[in-house]
């Protein structure tokens, strides 16, 4: 992923305003990855480590980190905000 990108990502997200409800920020940490898409990630992340990806394989590779790193961050907010409830 071009670094430029995930650079105005990160800054976008961390400027956000608004607060998060605690069902809002439960909803949020309860989102991950299906077991299959868990499994095509560690297929890629194989291929990608024996050099083997195709193109459409790598576009697919970076939008798993793409997504991965974006829930990363909501997940981390979520969590502050319970905190911040006192949950």
């Amino acid at each position: 992923m071009s670094q430029s990108i995930e650079t105005y990502d990160d800054a976008i997200l961390s400027n956000l305003s608004g607060t998060l409800s605690p069902q809002a920020a439960e909803g949020i940490l309860s989102l991950g990855f299906s077991e299959d898409q868990r499994r095509v990630m560690r297929l890629l992340a194989e291929k990608a480590r024996a050099g083997e990806l195709t193109e459409d394989e790598r576009e697919q590779a970076t939008s798993f980190e793409r997504i991965s790193s974006l829930l990363g961050i909501l997940q981390s907010r979520a969590r502050v905000a319970l905190r911040n409830a006192g949950t």
